[in-house]
């Protein structure tokens, strides 16, 4: 390769990668983009993935064998890595021209169009209409359940439910439990949903003035109150508008808000991405301090019933997500303890205690709703939570699982 070439010195992107059933006993992997710019999904022996920690932009491909001749004492033959680098690429999966001339395609598209389509549809749930209503219908049913909505209770208040936001067909019942409380009380005339942001943004809010659609239709966007929201924070909150294009957090949440009620109620779509690190001095603390206190404003002079749901899921653990051992039997109900103390902080709508949990224990569990259910828990007034439902979904056959729950306020 000549020093022009742009793959000299390869670059992989953030990517997902997981472990795969290999043949005849060898360990493969998967390697897939988490933001959906490329739909491919490689399988690769271990060999070519253990190669990838070195595609970090500093090696050219003899420096990469040298490397990994060097790590594991065998030979990379180099136009193996060649077909490697070149496969990569055509997959988009390396920071290359090819990937940001697609990059920039996709970029320009989504900025043009008024509707953020269903990205999930035919996928995750099905993009027929009348199936999909009636398999979101099921998740209502017993024993896993809570049972079909009954008579409203025009008495009670819900400013805000924790939902899940795991696959539809691993945790569909726990939305079910949160949901059917909200849609016994008198029915909310705005949905702020804050979304959790899997991939990362430069500012950590990121809104959408575009409609949401899915098979059950359209739902409308409240831009006057996403105007105030950036009017009052100050900071480019459209930057990363793209992340809305592909996320599932807020999608999944509007297929339950049309099946309860409709398509009329408008949303504020919101995505959330930070660490517990990040609350508290420095400039993203700020920022996220300036929203809240939109956020918080808005609410308050608004004047119409409001709803906050936080989509988030709880514990991620096992090796697709770094541990090197899997999880069941009693690790996985030390796991599930850990929550359980966790959502007590939660129930008690105590935003700092929830921070403070996940601090001491340095975030060992990876708990990836954090940013929206610390936002919901400090904009929100509410008295009290109650847990409604606890559960974990098995993401893989090697012991990896992720846990959620659900929360109803009052």
């Amino acid at each position: 390769m000549s020093d022009e070439n742009p793959l000299l010195r390869p670059r992989l992107r953030y990517v997902d990668i997981f472990p795969v059933p290999g043949e005849e006993g060898k360990r493969a992997f998967g390697i897939r983009d988490p933001q959906h710019v490329s739909d491919k999904v490689l399988r690769l022996q271990i060999e070519a993935a253990c190669a990838l920690q070195f595609f970090d932009g500093a090696h050219t491909l003899p420096e990469i064998q040298a490397a990994y001749r060097e790590a594991y004492k065998v030979e990379f033959p180099l136009d193996l890595l060649e077909q490697l680098c070149q496969v990569l690429d055509e997959g988009l999966f390396l920071d290359s021209d090819n990937f940001e001339l697609h990059y920039r395609r996709l970029a320009s598209s989504f900025h043009e169009a008024t509707v953020r389509e269903a990205f999930h549809a035919g996928v995750s749930y099905d993009e027929n209409p009348a199936a999909l209503k009636e398999g979101l219908g099921q998740l209502f049913a017993p024993p896993d359940g809570p049972g079909l909505p009954g008579r409203r209770d025009s008495g009670r208040s819900i400013p805000g439910i924790i939902v899940p936001h795991i696959d539809l067909r691993l945790g569909g019942h726990a939305y079910a439990w949160a949901y059917k409380e909200l849609a016994e009380a008198p029915p909310p005339e705005l949905f702020v949903i804050l979304g959790t942001g899997h991939n990362g943004t430069r500012n950590p809010y990121v809104l959408t003035c575009k409609r949401f659609a899915t098979p059950l239709g359209e739902v409308p966007v409240e831009a006057g109150f996403i105007s105030g929201l950036q009017a009052r924070h100050g900071g480019e909150l459209f930057e990363d508008e793209l992340a809305h294009r592909s996320e599932h957090t807020i999608e999944f949440q509007v297929l339950f808000i049309q099946q309860l009620f409709g398509n009329t109620t408008p949303v504020v779509p919101v995505l959330c991405s930070f660490s517990h690190h990040d609350p508290g001095d420095g400039s993203t603390g700020h920022s996220i301090e300036r929203f809240i206190d939109a956020l918080r404003t808005m609410m308050a002079e608004d004047g119409r019933r409001i709803c906050l749901i936080a989509s988030a899921d709880l514990a991620h653990v096992g090796p697709r997500y770094g541990d090197a051992d899997g999880f069941s039997g009693e690790e996985l109900e030390a796991v599930k303890r850990s929550d359980r103390e966790m959502l007590e902080h939660v129930e008690r709508v105590d935003a700092e205690g929830f921070l403070g949990y996940l601090a001491q224990e340095d975030d060992r569990r990876r708990i990836c709703g954090f940013s929206p259910i610390y936002t919901m828990l400090k904009a929100m007034q509410a008295e009290k939570g109650r847990v409604v439902a606890h559960d974990h979904g098995d993401m893989d056959p090697v012991g990896s699982i992720c846990s959620f729950a659900s929360v109803v306020f009052e």
